[in-house]
């Protein structure tokens, strides 16, 4: 009997157009019975069907969610948006930048500042982390159930390789977006976002202990584009 798919759609990461392959995949027709999503609303934790994930870097990932967010609340102030989820809109207002709120989530003698910590989790996507999404999996995940890992840094690729899909129209990151996060993320708020994200790094590494993730995708998805940025110049 042929078991379901599970697709993990992970904020940020690409999903929407991963979403949009799966009708079109092969492999998905040939191997599921059927394929669902799961997303903000939270995962289904079920032993019995299989996993597809979308993955992007950390850091990267928090930079455009909060991003996005300020454009839709702030710039834009789209109304279906803009009292979305409360204490948002004056959080985004506040920092106004992801670099500047991950410099104020440590104080100078190291701990974490609680309430800068409250103001970071009321923004959508940053609330709903990495490790939302995946922790409460771990349980049931195994070598066998999870199909694949699509990660954003090599998207077309990996659908490609994962979905037999023909994804080599898929729109690649833009390097303006790149050199934004260069630009607003500083040794400290970088230091601080490792720290404050570790559980989504830890997530990674399950995934990527579990055979999901290849030694390439795992070393591609840890390594945000400021430290690639810098790794080219030198």
């Amino acid at each position: 009997m042929k078991r379901q798919l599970q697709f993990v759609h992970i904020g940020k990461c690409g999903g929407s157009t991963v979403a949009k392959l799966l009708s079109h995949s092969s492999v998905v027709s040939e191997r599921y019975s059927s394929f669902f999503e799961t997303h903000i609303n939270g995962v289904v934790v079920d032993s019995s069907c299989d996993y597809l994930f979308c993955l992007r870097n950390p850091i990267d990932r928090a930079f455009s969610a909060f991003e996005w967010r300020k454009k839709l609340v702030i710039e834009e102030a789209t109304p279906d948006q803009v009292r979305r989820f409360p204490g948002e809109r004056k959080v985004l207002r506040h920092y106004q930048s992801l670099g500047r709120i991950a410099r104020a989530l440590y104080r100078s003698d190291g701990r974490l500042d609680q309430a800068v910590a409250r103001d970071f989790h009321s923004v959508h996507h940053l609330r709903e982390s990495i490790s939302f999404y995946c922790q409460p999996l771990l349980g049931v995940l195994t070598s066998r159930n999870v199909l694949g890992v699509v990660c954003q840094e090599d998207l077309a690729a990996d659908c490609s390789r994962i979905l037999r899909v023909d994804a080599s129209g898929l729109r690649e990151r833009s390097n303006d977006s790149k050199h934004r996060i260069d630009q607003d993320l500083d040794a400290e708020a970088m230091n601080n976002l490792k720290r404050f994200l570790v559980e989504d790094y830890q997530c990674i590494a399950a995934l990527w202990s579990l055979g999901a993730l290849s030694d390439q995708q795992f070393w591609r998805v840890m390594t945000s584009s400021v430290e690639a940025l810098e790794s080219s110049v030198f």
